[in-house]
């Protein structure tokens, strides 16, 4: 019996794995709020200067979508944001202005994997995915 523990743990941990390849992920004070293709209009990406690269987008101004992320950041106004997108790091940063569903930008260094998250917004299929 000691393996059910562990056991336990792997089955635990799955869904987070899981949730993490299933969108742009915005965690902070321990809560998250996974953004898919489902909450986003208007989705667009640039590179800017020194190589950064802005991921430009609307948000669907409904309860599940803009409702939840204005929640999440709400109720931790100055703590510390992280954005990621399959587990890899978009950026990381202290929010202190409020957003609007309208014209939300992340400016991050990571080129390849803000390009990915852009084409996963549109709803361009995952070259590896069957």
């Amino acid at each position: 019996m000691p393996y059910l523990p562990l056991f336990a743990v792997l089955i635990l941990s799955a869904p987070m794995a899981q949730a993490e390849e299933s969108g742009v992920a915005f965690t902070v004070g321990g809560e998250r709020f996974v953004l898919t293709p489902a909450c986003v209009q208007r989705v667009a990406h640039a590179t800017g200067d020194a190589g950064l690269v802005h991921l430009r987008f609307d948000m669907a101004k409904t309860p599940g979508c803009f409702g939840a992320f204005r929640r999440l950041l709400a109720t931790h106004q100055g703590e510390r944001l992280s954005v990621t997108f399959r587990g890899e790091r978009l950026l990381e940063a202290v929010r202190h202005i409020p957003l609007g569903p309208e014209n939300i930008v992340l400016v991050a260094q990571h080129s390849g994997a803000i390009v990915a998250a852009a084409e996963f917004l549109r709803g361009v299929p995952h070259a590896e995915a069957p």
